[in-house]
């Protein structure tokens, strides 16, 4: 009982700080992170532990698979050159100074665990780096290298923490098998996810009972996830690969209603899932800080600012000298990315509650029985690093990109989308034409003129709300609204007044949510 009191608690505390977060235009992952922290240093709050396993299976597979089957295939191959650049050669690289930076100021601590701590700390955060997104408009291009590459990244984080984790439990670590074993992780994640991908939108083309739909879409991760973990190849990049392309398979699979609940049921699920990660990772505060007080202030100090700085400064200097980075963002965009764009970039390094669940998920004794280094330390000092790249960047982020003043992209989404309805109402009318004319329709039958004035006002409609100045449009928006609003009164008015059942109540109420869906915002 103690523990569905502890769920509902932080359900709750989920609910407010996300109205907050609205409210104030934080983002919630920072904001549910301060929080954590805050109840966490009360001391007649019962301790939440956060396990690892709950991370590595329960949060982190369906939240992958979301952001990648929300990504187009598309956008990751025009970028995949720069994003493979970052989520294998930084990662590679920001592990191996992590590790040199730690060791330098901790030199008791063994090589293999000083590389532990680089793994650990090497990836950046998908759910962080997507829900701070919602919060700033940089240009796409730079928008899609970065949640490329934090989806992609962990896969190799997660590999040489792996190798790190083990060269420290046995004392040997194999140089001539560490390629090998790599190549095998990432190629076998990536060949596994395409085709359980393909397996599964072939299992849910088929399905037609809508709950049973859902249930299936809501699964697919974590069978992707479980397979890959019983071959040992990257469960990360599985995942990610089934998501991007169930993703572009999807409007063959679902009817619009199925989708339309798909998409209800996800949002809910993913909300709930990145506002419980990012609060139980705050949570964690209190435990972890009891765990480092032998430790000398002195000493803690200059270790956490290290640890805290060394991936931030890594990041800085990769994105400013490597060359290859240049040459790949030139040979696919016809304009040289500038200082600004290097800079967002390097400030865009968020880590997450998978950092945290790996530094967790640390055995506690090694093969000859004796404890695993440092471990305590390890854990604390990942703290750190999260909250250093969540606070400093995650909240600073916003006023830099501001102040930056980034140019609109050259290619107006608004604008492409009105030149696409326009096309989907031009295609309706010239289909519906042409059948009536096939099957000898009389073109005054007034079921025919119905339909066709239906999709002649949709073009007209948007033809005109192209042409209309800000204040204009806001008015007929407003108009539209309040239109919407006044069925609505007048639909709740009949089902008080018993005009209409509970059933047709229902009926008429998703068709003006339909409706309203539709607005523009």
């Amino acid at each position: 009982m103690q523990q569905v009191e502890i769920i509902v608690a932080l359900l709750t505390v989920i609910g407010i700080v996300g109205a907050l977060s609205q409210k104030i235009k934080i983002a919630l992952p920072i904001l549910l992170a301060v929080t954590g922290m805050i109840i966490s240093l009360v001391p007649f709050i019962p301790t939440v532990h956060l396990e690892p396993d709950v991370v590595f299976f329960i949060f982190l597979p369906p939240l992958l698979y979301l952001d990648a089957f929300n990504t187009s295939w598309k956008e990751l191959k025009n970028v995949a050159e720069i994003v493979t650049l970052q989520a294998v050669g930084l990662v590679l690289v920001t592990v191996a100074a992590v590790a040199a930076a730690i060791h330098a100021v901790v030199p008791d601590m063994p090589w293999a665990v000083a590389i532990t701590l680089g793994a650990i700390v090497s990836p950046t955060d998908a759910v962080a780096a997507s829900a701070i997104s919602k919060e700033v408009q940089l240009p796409k291009r730079l928008m899609d290298i970065i949640k490329g590459e934090s989806l992609i990244n962990d896969a190799t984080g997660l590999v040489a923490y792996q190798m790190a984790v083990a060269a420290t439990l046995t004392g040997a670590f194999s140089w001539a098998s560490a390629p090998n074993r790599f190549l095998y992780v990432g190629f076998g994640g990536i060949v596994l996810g395409l085709v359980l991908g393909v397996f599964l939108s072939r299992i849910r083309t088929k399905l037609e009972h809508r709950p049973v739909e859902i249930i299936t879409s809501l699964l697919s991760p974590f069978v992707v996830y479980i397979a890959a973990e019983h071959l040992h190849v990257s469960s990360v990049l599985a995942v990610v690969v089934a998501g991007v392309y169930l993703g572009w398979r999807g409007p063959l699979m679902h009817s619009s209603k199925t989708r339309l609940q798909a998409v209800a049921t996800w949002e809910t699920i993913a909300y709930v899932l990145n506002g419980f990660s990012f609060l139980l990772m705050g949570l964690q505060l209190r435990p972890i800080l009891e765990t480092v007080k032998s430790y000398p202030p002195l000493d803690l100090f200059v270790w956490t600012l290290t640890a805290a700085l060394a991936p931030i400064a890594i990041r800085f200097i990769w994105s400013y000298t490597v060359t290859p980075l240049y040459i790949g963002m030139r040979r696919t965009s016809n304009k040289k990315p500038n200082w600004k764009h290097l800079f967002v970039f390097s400030w865009s390094g968020m880590r997450g509650v998978l950092s945290l669940a790996a530094a967790l998920a640390l055995p506690l004794t090694c093969a000859d029985g004796q404890p695993f280094p440092f471990r305590n330390l390890l854990i604390f000092l990942t703290v750190t690093v999260i909250a250093s790249t969540l606070l400093l960047q995650g909240l600073t982020l916003p006023a830099i990109v501001k102040k930056f003043g980034f140019e609109p992209d050259a290619d107006n989404p608004d604008e492409a989308a009105y030149r696409a309805r326009l096309s989907l109402a031009r295609e309706a009318v010239r289909r519906i034409d042409e059948l009536s004319r096939a099957e000898g329709v009389d073109s005054d039958d007034p079921n025919l003129q119905k339909l066709l004035n239906h999709y002649l006002e949709r073009a007209i409609a948007h033809v005109e709300s192209a042409g209309l100045s800000d204040e204009r449009a806001d008015y007929f928006h407003r108009l539209y609204n309040e239109a919407i609003t006044a069925q609505r009164r007048l639909l709740i008015a009949m089902r008080e007044s018993d005009q209409i059942n509970e059933d047709t109540f229902r009926v008429l109420q998703n068709e003006l949510d339909l409706e309203e869906s539709q607005i523009p915002e």
